[in-house]
C-alpha cells in the first residue's frame, strides 16, 4: 500500500471513545494539550479551518486543511460540510492550544481548538471533512491526525467515499491546496523531483530513496514555478514536512 505513510502513522491501538460532542467518535491517540488559553468564546466560524474569537482575533487551525468556500463542485460541497460541522460541534467556550499561540503573516493565531475532550481538527479529519497537512513548527498533532485520516480513508468516510483524491498531477491546472499523485519522471537533485513532467516538488530534506519511475502522493500549497522554470515545469510544490509526501506502489 503506502509504505512511507504506514511508517509514520501511529497504530490505532488507542482506545476509541465517544466524545461529549453529539455524533462524534474520536480516538485518544492525539496527545492532550501542553498549554491552553483561558476559556474563550467563538464569534463565528469563517470556514472549516478558520474561526473568529469574540475578542476579534482569528485562529487558523493547524494540522489540517479544509477546502475553500470559493471552490466549486465536490470541493465546495465539502467546504460547506466542514463549516457546518464545525458550527455544530463547537461549544460556547473553547480553549486555544498552544498558548500563547504564534501568528502567521496575516496576523492569525496558529493553533487548534480544544473542546474539553477533543480537538476540532481531530473531529473533522475523523469524519472525512478535512485533510491532514503538516506545517512545522506547529505540527504536534500531525502523527495522530495522519493515523485518524488513514482510518477514515480505509473506511471510505466523508470525502474518501468519492474516489476523487488524490487527483492526478497530469490534470493540475491551478494553484492552491492540492492532494496529488504522480510518477517521478526526473530527479533534479536529492531534494527536488519532477512529477509527470509537470509538477516540481521540493522536499525539505534529502530523500535517499529517490528514483525515477516511483509514484508519490503529495499535498500542500501549489504555486506557479519561477519564470525561468515555468516553460519546463509550470507548477511548484515546496513541501514543509516529509509527512506531506507518501510513496505509493
Amino acid at each position: 500500500m503506502i509504505e512511507q505513510f504506514l511508517n509514520r502513522v501511529i497504530t490505532k491501538a488507542a482506545v476509541v471513545v465517544a466524545s461529549v460532542l453529539p455524533g462524534v467518535a474520536v480516538a485518544t491517540s492525539c496527545p492532550v494539550p501542553q498549554t491552553l488559553s483561558p476559556l474563550l468564546k467563538i464569534d463565528r466560524v469563517i470556514d472549516g479551518d478558520t474561526v473568529k474569537l469574540d475578542d476579534g482575533s482569528r485562529v487558523r487551525l493547524t494540522g489540517f486543511n479544509t477546502f475553500e468556500l470559493k471552490d466549486s463542485g465536490w470541493k465546495r460541497d465539502y467546504a460547506l460540510r466542514a463549516k457546518r460541522r464545525a458550527i455544530e460541534v463547537l461549544p460556547k467556550s473553547i480553549q486555544v492550544t498552544p498558548w500563547p499561540a504564534p501568528k502567521d503573516r496575516y496576523g492569525r493565531l496558529l493553533a487548534n481548538l480544544w473542546m474539553g475532550e477533543a480537538y476540532l481538527g481531530e473531529v473533522l479529519v475523523a469524519e472525512g471533512l478535512a485533510l491532514t497537512v503538516s506545517v512545522p513548527p506547529e505540527n504536534r498533532l500531525v502523527r495522530c491526525l495522519l493515523s485518524t485520516e488513514w482510518s477514515a480513508r480505509m473506511s471510505r468516510i466523508g470525502i474518501w467515499s468519492l474516489d476523487q483524491l488524490p487527483q492526478a498531477v497530469k490534470t493540475l491546472s491551478s494553484g492552491g491546496f492540492q492532494h496529488r499523485v504522480g510518477m517521478v519522471t526526473q530527479i533534479l537533485d536529492q531534494t527536488t523531483v519532477i512529477l509527470d513532467g509537470k509538477l516540481r516538488v521540493v522536499f525539505p530534506e534529502v530523500d535517499s530513496g529517490l528514483r525515477t519511475g516511483i509514484h508519490y502522493e503529495v499535498r500542500g500549497w501549489v504555486s506557479r514555478s519561477p519564470e525561468s522554470l515555468r516553460s519546463q515545469w509550470p507548477w511548484t510544490l515546496k513541501l514543509k514536512d516529509l509527512n506531506n509526501r507518501m510513496r505509493v506502489f
